[in-house]
């Protein structure tokens, strides 16, 4: 690992999460999100068929429209998950002029942090990571944790 990022465990429940495009790694984020989070925003034209109906049960704000500079003014935390490259580079230039920490899902060397892959069971909370190097990895070795406890 090139510059290896230390594992921290952060209360998110009073924080607000931004979270740029509706797609499948914007969906997966958003669920893994749920508990942890206070309030989960997203930014999109389009929406996976799950964040619109977290939308219609109110666990989260969609926003249905496109990333403009001024969405990330509340914001504690940005994830860029759009399918525009661009877009993604925009939103991570606008976070670090205002010290918004921010994961980008398209280019590992502009994250703030890592997305780990989580297990939760009950008191326990277990995060995996491998610095945006092997995903497929890491959903391994999450699966067989999981296992373990299942």
């Amino acid at each position: 690992m090139e510059k290896p990022y230390f594992p921290l465990f952060v209360d998110l429940s009073e924080k607000s999460i931004l979270v740029a495009g509706g797609g499948t790694i914007a969906t997966r984020r958003v669920d893994t999100l749920l508990e942890f989070a206070g309030r989960i925003t997203v930014v999109a034209p389009e929406a996976s068929d799950r964040i619109m109906q977290l939308s219609r049960e109110n666990k989260i704000c969609w926003i249905r429209d496109i990333y403009r500079r001024k969405m990330i003014d509340e914001a504690d935390i940005v994830l860029a998950a759009t399918d525009d490259h661009e877009c993604n580079n925009q939103i991570a230039a606008d976070c670090r002029a205002r010290n918004i920490p921010v994961n980008t899902c398209h280019r590992k060397d502009m994250c703030d942090f890592y997305f780990p892959g989580i297990i939760r069971r009950e008191n326990l909370v277990m995060g995996f990571s491998s610095g945006g190097q092997d995903h497929r990895k890491i959903k391994e070795i999450r699966e067989k944790v999981e296992n373990i406890f299942d």
